[in-house]
């Protein structure tokens, strides 16, 4: 017996001994699977001398160490490949060849996520791996065609086509998926047809389904009739026409999903009541957003919602009194371009994990919540076009995590919220259209901000100087308020307006530019810039140092008392699109550089002092006599005032330093007054002072005028009498 145990007691060690020297003296993969990874690596544009591939296969001879790939400890084949976002910033698409990967036999995931991929080669050579779990090829831009054999490769549990320019019809690839698959992502592509969720009723293992933002798909869960399998977690049906022959009512399934974490049932034209069992069904992200939903919401219910968008649907009644206990765990909140009334409760304040809320576009009245702003998590807030009324933020406001408030089109009255230098993240202020008052005097340098508007109120003081040290600046609206004094000759810091630098703005801002409000979203508004200091008491002259914003693309400086000439330094403005100039008292000639603007496609400088011919060229051309009215001393196309030979000359002649600055010395207002005032006492006393001194030149005056006297008395009497 001890012998015996003695022997199965070696024998073990033994077989211990010899499976730790294979995996000892296992150096490496398969020189096939590392020929392969080179060959995928040069494909990607890393070739063997470059620091990218140096950097990536850091241990060249043993590619189960190279960044991005993933060996089995027991045999060293490569079971997963991990390429996130290395050609994310590469302007030459990728078109990887898929026979490559096939040759890796035992690969179990190949995520390529992100990698600007314009196309597959040889796609259906992956169908050989019979082992692969996972295939991501999310965030790409591949324009092809499903290959059949992908849905039915055996041991699939994921696949993910998000975010692609995929194409073709879903049905073929959904009938013969693998029965094992967890995972189903083909949202943002190109697919159409019709796709029936009876397809999918024997999927017993199915988690997550995604077919959301495929345009020309039509998704019906109500007919054929069906029998489900499964319990999803997260289910994605976002503006695919969902049950657009059924009715457009919500699926009625869901009333029996109860492992619910994710819904979205966005843009998709719904209609129905409110669906509050919803809130009980979804335990983390519900969104309804743009479907017609009717109803008031819900105060009866408490859920573990985390994220809740209802915004544009027609929602009315008032917000629940006791918001905090029905949705207790709130993150997000969006319930904007709705039809809610009444006031925002007080309770929404008690939100302790609160961060983003929207609920912009509604009948919303009375204030806001000093809770919802003081010592807050909120890094969004909108609540812009309602009637809200009072202080826009509570005096003691500390959101040291915003990044973007909205509250334009308000009733808010009093002072500029001083609370927002706690700020220091802001990245857009946007209170235009309120009855706000007093100056901005106290504002911290907001190094983050893109858009600062607070246009339509009625602000006043000088500009901020602060503005001169936000270098992010992208949009700057202070028109329409009560704003004097001279503009600030340092806007030029801005890097945004002087270099081609692209802003980052998800959000999008309503801008008038061309004399048309516009509204900027998406790639649009990272590249447009504006500045608009209209309709205020702004004095003095344009500061040269404008010129030097060569990104600038609007800028309005109208109905203002701006004095001096237009600045030659204009010329450098680029990208102008947009000049108004107009209803200043600028005087001199309109400079010839600027009609070589080819941007330039608004241009006003109506109602000013300018004099001279107006400049001939193409661009100048497209330009109305609207633009250039209320000049009187101005000629030339489109006015109907002809240009003499004298204002050709005077316009085309060079000015010499002397004359240009004696023009600069008598455009000033004290100047001027005080050369007539000494011009006219020494004219009055010149006259007088020698009468006063000498009697003799007395006498010979009143003679001469006596004489001056008789000889018209007689002239009207005897002559005309007669």
């Amino acid at each position: 017996m001890n012998i015996f145990s003695t022997y199965n007691g070696m024998l073990l060690l033994f077989i211990i001994m010899i499976t730790c020297c294979n995996i000892g003296f296992n150096h490496g993969c398969m020189d096939e699977e590392r020929t392969a990874l080179q060959e995928i690596t040069e494909s990607m544009g890393y070739g063997h001398d470059s620091y990218e591939y140096s950097y990536r296969s850091r241990f060249f001879d043993d590619c189960c160490r190279w960044e991005g790939v993933h060996c089995s400890p027991t045999n060293s084949q490569v079971i997963g490949i991990y390429f996130y976002f290395i050609k994310k910033d590469s302007e030459e698409q990728w078109f990887p060849d898929m026979s490559l990967f096939s040759k890796l036999k035992q690969l179990q995931e190949l995520q390529l996520v992100g990698n600007n991929i314009g196309g597959l080669d040889n796609p259906e050579a992956i169908c050989e791996l019979a082992n692969l779990q996972r295939l991501d090829l999310s965030i790409n831009s591949i324009e092809e065609e499903v290959p059949p054999c992908w849905g039915n490769m055996p041991s699939l549990r994921t696949l993910d086509l998000s975010k692609n320019e995929f194409r073709g019809k879903l049905t073929s690839i959904l009938a013969n998926i693998s029965k094992n698959i967890e995972v189903i992502d083909f949202s943002h592509n190109l697919f159409k047809g019709f796709v029936p969720f009876s397809i999918l009723a024997n999927l017993s293992n199915l988690k997550h389904l995604g077919l959301s933002y495929n345009y020309h798909l039509e998704v019906e869960t109500e007919d054929p009739i069906w029998h489900l399998s499964f319990q999803v977690q997260h289910l994605l049906l976002a503006d695919c026409n969902l049950n657009h022959q059924s009715g457009k009512g919500i699926p009625r399934f869901l009333s029996t999903q109860y492992n619910l974490q994710t819904l979205d049932l966005s843009s998709n034209s719904l209609v129905g009541n409110f669906p509050t069992w919803l809130f009980q069904n979804v335990s983390s992200v519900l969104s309804l957003r743009s479907n017609c939903f009717v109803g008031q919401f819900p105060e009866q219910l408490q859920s573990t919602l985390s994220t809740l968008d209802i915004s544009d649907n027609r929602f009315d009644g008032h917000l629940p009194l006791h918001f905090d206990l029905i949705l207790p765990q709130l993150f997000e909140f969006n319930a904007s371009s709705n039809q809610f009334s009444g006031n925002i409760p007080l309770s929404v304040g008690e939100l302790k994990h609160l961060e983003r809320v929207d609920l912009s576009n509604n009948r919303l009245s009375g204030p806001v919540p000093g809770g919802l702003t003081q010592n807050s998590p909120l890094w969004y807030l909108n609540l812009s076009n309602n009637s809200l009324e009072g202080e826009p933020l509570a005096i003691n406001c500390n959101m040291p995590k915003l990044h973007w408030l909205l509250l334009h089109n308000n009733h808010f009255v009093g002072e500029f919220p001083a609370c927002l230098s706690n700020s220091l993240s802001l990245r857009l202020i946007d209170v235009r259209h309120n009855d706000l008052s007093g100056t901005i005097s106290s504002l911290s340098v907001l190094m983050q901000l893109g858009a600062f508007l607070v246009g339509g109120n009625q602000i006043s003081g000088h500009l901020p100087k602060e503005l001169c040290e936000m270098q992010k600046l992208q949009f700057l609206d202070f028109s329409n308020n009560r704003f004097s004094g001279n503009i600030p000759p340092c806007l030029h810091k801005s890097l945004v307006w002087k270099n081609k630098i692209q802003a980052n703005s998800w959000v999008p801002i309503d801008f008038t530019t061309k004399g048309i409000s516009r509204l900027y979203q998406g790639i649009p508004v990272t590249l447009m810039t504006g500045i608009d200091f209209s309709v205020n008491t702004l004095v003095g002259a344009i500061p040269q140092a404008i010129g030097e914003l060569s990104e600038l693309h609007s800028l309005n400086l109208s109905n203002n008392h701006l004095t001096g000439h237009i600045p030659t330094s204009f010329k450098e403005l680029n990208n102008l699109e947009s000049l108004d100039l107009s209803h200043n008292n600028l005087t001199g000639h309109i400079p010839p550089e600027i009609s070589q603007m080819s941007t330039l496609s608004r241009f006003s400088v109506a109602f000013n002092n300018l004099r001279g011919s107006i400049p001939s060229s193409t661009q100048f051309s497209t330009f109305s006599e609207s633009d250039f009215e209320g000049n009187p001393e101005l000629c030339g196309e489109p006015l109907q005032r002809k240009c003499s030979g004298n204002d050709d000359d005077d316009d085309g002649r060079k000015e010499n330093p002397s004359e240009k600055a004696e023009e600069r010395v008598f455009d000033k207002p004290l100047i001027f007054f005080s050369f007539v005032f000494i011009s006219y006492s020494l004219g009055f006393w010149g006259f007088l002072a020698p009468l006063y001194i000498s009697a003799k030149w007395r006498r010979k005056y009143f003679a001469t005028i006596d004489g001056w006297i008789e000889h018209l008395f007689y002239i009207m009497y005897f002559k005309l009498g007669t």
